[in-house]
């Protein structure tokens, strides 16, 4: 891979790595408002009837709504989520807070000094050449100021803007005079100047942006079919292993160009999720209402609850004999995280990395099973992750089709599947999965790891001043060799000044399952493990 491939890499790493911050609060949201759902719906109260008591409706309002707080201020949330995490500053995510607020403020300014909303919508329908009720859905309120609505497009802009005006101005020097500005503290101001700029931009240019992502919204809309989707699956699933998904699935699942848009007390929702969550948490208070969206994202669950057992149970049957016991446990462990949540990583990195060829088989069935659910026109969908949590929580409870139905009997079909296809793989190509060879590569709980360290301390005197997070910092070339530290939930994610300093051996020793370099970005898998270990780093790089 060529230098500038891999810039494009590290960048794109970094990029995907600050979306995804936003996207694992995305649980806990579908937790508050499922559950808030569940104590408000008439159907429930029928089989549990004290629930319907004041208290308990109290209570599934109050959940409901928390939910839909963070649930309807997703752009802010993107705007501080990058700011922060791109820049591993606070100063950088309070900047983008205030920058947000003052470039909605500069964009309510200029609707009220041009006549309002009416008058701007039919101005812009003439000179577009649109409809006028197109352009009214462009409005809308930002935490309360009535702007264009520029959805998570506006909040990532005005995250990386504030990410880089932390880089530009973080240490800026200023006259004695007006000292008390440089540093850090300039960034704040910068930040509001440049999101004055943004607000003027996007004010004039927006309606124009607005018409095109509309149109390819609606033509994705229109061409929700087998091939399409199912590509989009694979590809998704594709991605996830250089931690790129989240940048080429998110403007799908929250912006317009999901292809739908609604609109509830006055807020517009829009993306295939966004939209799916919001009108079945109104459907779980009003059995009437029809749901929308989830025409993307239906196939999910057909693999990750049901697909990725069987790849597990394959693996276990196909590991030997005397192995078979640890194996197990080992996989079922993954296998439930994946059932339960839908958080397939430590399943999918088992055999990612010692058997490739298992994960091109499980891409391709992904986009099959996504292509499938588009075939029999499903419609379902997920809050946080495409677990039985979820698939309960806004399929099963609300009712509103037989799609969960459907889904579950395409999920034995696919464990079946899943399971032939694994088993006949490891067995003609005599893959390394877990359990079939003796220098194996293991997924290592923390417990489990924690205890391996304290048994290697007690043999080697040498590491009892050597904590893990130190000597990872060693394999990775030293302090003066890390640029930037980071983790996912199951990744630590690195950027490295030379990577030729990289012991990639002595890190999988440390725990790592594998170590994926490409140029001076770093991905070592450590399990969840991950975050905790960053921290560590970081303590002892301050």
């Amino acid at each position: 891979m060529n230098l500038q491939a891999a810039k494009s890499f590290e960048f794109f790493q970094r990029v995907g790595r600050a979306m995804m911050t936003v996207v694992l609060i995305l649980p806990l949201v579908s937790i508050l408002m499922g559950i808030g759902g569940i104590i408000l719906n008439p159907n429930v109260h029928a089989f549990i009837p004290f629930l319907d008591a004041p208290s308990w409706l109290s209570i599934g309002l109050f959940l409901q709504k928390a939910g839909q707080a963070l649930f309807n201020n997703l752009p802010l949330l993107f705007a501080v989520g990058i700011a922060s995490t791109w820049t591993g500053k606070p100063i950088a995510g309070f900047s983008s807070l205030i920058a947000f607020l003052v470039m909605h403020t500069v964009i309510s300014v200029l609707i009220q000094t041009n006549g309002g909303t009416t008058a701007l919508a039919e101005a812009w329908a003439t000179d577009i050449g649109q409809p006028v009720d197109a352009l009214q859905r462009m409005f809308g309120k930002e935490l309360g100021i009535e702007t264009l609505q520029t959805g998570v497009f506006g909040g990532m802009l005005i995250g990386f803007i504030s990410a880089w005006v932390y880089n530009r101005f973080h240490q800026v020097k200023l006259p004695d005079a007006i000292a008390l500005f440089a540093g850090e503290r300039s960034v704040p101001i910068m930040a509001s100047f440049f999101a004055i700029l943004l607000g003027l931009l996007l004010f004039w240019f927006w309606p124009y942006a607005h018409i095109a992502i509309l149109s390819i919204g609606d033509l994705i809309a229109s061409n929700t079919n087998a091939l399409v989707v199912g590509m989009y699956g694979a590809v998704e699933k594709m991605l996830i292993p250089f931690g790129l998904h989240h940048i080429y699935n998110a403007p799908l699942l929250f912006s317009p160009l999901g292809g739908e848009y609604l609109t509830i007390d006055g807020q517009t929702i829009v993306g295939d999720q966004n939209i799916y969550i919001a009108s079945v948490v109104d459907r779980l208070q009003n059995s009437n209402i029809s749901v929308v969206g989830g025409h993307f994202i239906a196939g999910k669950f057909i693999p990750v609850m049901f697909g990725l057992p069987g790849a597990a149970l394959a693996m276990y049957h196909t590991a030997k004999t005397a192995k078979r016991k640890i194996a197990g446990s080992l996989l079922l462990a993954a296998a439930f995280t994946a059932f339960l949540t839908g958080i397939t990583e430590p399943l999918e990195f088992t055999f990612l990395f010692v058997a490739p060829l298992l994960y091109v088989a499980h891409t391709i069935l992904t986009g099959i099973a996504f292509g499938l659910a588009a075939m029999l026109d499903l419609q379902a969908g997920f809050g946080g992750g495409s677990g039985v949590i979820d698939y309960f929580l806004f399929n099963v409870l609300p009712h509103h089709n037989n799609a969960w139905i459907t889904i579950a009997i395409l999920g034995v079909i696919f464990f079946a599947v899943y399971y032939v296809t694994f088993r006949f793989l490891i067995l003609k190509f005599n893959l390394p999965t877990p359990g079939r060879t003796e220098d194996q590569v293991k997924l290592y709980s923390s417990q489990e790891y924690r205890a391996k360290q304290k048994e290697q301390q007690q043999t080697s005197p040498q590491q009892d001043n050597d904590s893990q997070a130190a000597q990872v910092i060693a394999a990775f070339g030293g302090m003066e060799n890390l640029a930037h530290v980071d983790a996912c939930l199951t990744r630590l994610r690195v950027s490295v000044n030379n990577h030729d300093l990289i012991d990639k051996p002595r890190l999988i020793e440390l725990g790592a399952k594998d170590v994926l370099v490409i140029g001076k970005g770093i991905q070592a898998i450590f399990g969840t493990n991950s975050s905790i270990l960053k921290e560590e780093i970081l303590e002892l790089m301050a």
